[in-house]
């Protein structure tokens, strides 16, 4: 009988840590992924620095000269030039960065655009010159014509509508971030203190550093993937901009697979080293 208890006890004891493990594989993988997206994704500061990087530049000026080629053709500027190129990198970086500044860090719900608008209007005015493309110089002269109905004109051009649905859901994003963040912290303590009453301090340490080991896993594996995506398909026709943002996240998920393999290895080695003789 007293046999039969120790064995049902130890049945016990395995399930429960086995239990605890994945759940702190689940935490640690949840923590992990929405701490990195608020200092990054969201992070107005740190994704302007990523859109001057030469590669995502690119990305950029294909992206912002695809919305300003539907503004002019909105408002029947002069077609004649070459469409793909209308404005530069110069022209297209401050409107990317207006663009940023709306939608993401910390803001209440967006309700309008005349804000944004307004600084793409003075972009358009400062920016473009007599070097500038000749579709750019008819788009400034137009605006010039109708200043008083360029805002309007502008919101419906670049369809600055979907700009205020992406920042609105960025807000929601933060304010779920940071509460499912605090709730893992909660269940993270909650597991911890189950663990130290069931385990020895080796014994600790060891599932902790499998769980390590898992979250460094599924970080390489997920982000891996994503970071390959707009490598090895094609994104651009993909809508609200979802291609885009593929093309420039793919290097910020490419770092998330560094942390997730320097988490593994070192995790691997705690776990090596408090492993059972």
């Amino acid at each position: 009988m007293q046999v039969g208890s120790r064995s049902e006890l130890r049945r016990i004891n395995h399930a429960q840590n086995l239990h605890n493990k994945k759940s702190l594989i689940l935490s640690f993988f949840i923590l992990l992924t929405l701490i990195f997206s608020l200092v990054t994704f969201m992070n107005p500061s740190f994704m302007k620095k990523q859109l001057a990087k030469e590669n995502n530049s690119v990305v950029v000026e294909r992206y912002i000269n695809d919305k300003f080629d539907n503004f002019a053709n909105s408002i029947n500027a002069n077609r004649n030039g070459d469409t793909s190129n209308i404005l530069t990198t110069k022209q297209t970086k401050p409107i990317a960065d207006a663009m940023i500044d709306y939608t993401l860090g910390f803001h209440l719900f967006r309700t309008e655009t005349a804000s944004v608008a307004e600084e793409i209007k003075t972009v358009i005015f400062t920016k473009i010159n007599d070097n500038s493309s000749t579709e750019a110089q008819s788009v400034k002269k137009i605006l010039k014509k109708n200043n008083t109905q360029g805002i309007y004109a502008i919101i419906t051009g670049f369809n600055l509508s979907n700009l205020t649905l992406a920042a609105n859901i960025e807000t929601l994003f933060v304010l779920v971030n940071v509460l499912i963040s605090v709730l893992c912290i909660i269940s993270l303590i909650a597991i911890l203190k189950d663990m130290m009453l069931h385990l020895s301090g080796k014994g600790f340490f060891h599932t902790l550093s499998s769980a390590g080991m898992w979250t460094g896993a599924l970080s390489i594996i997920i982000y891996g993937i994503l970071a390959l995506t707009p490598m090895l398909f094609s994104v651009e026709s993909l809508p609200l901009a979802i291609g885009y943002w593929l093309e420039i996240a793919s290097g910020i998920f490419l770092e998330l697979v560094i942390i997730g393999v320097g988490l593994f290895i070192i995790s691997t080695i705690c776990w090596q080293l408090t492993s059972s003789n």
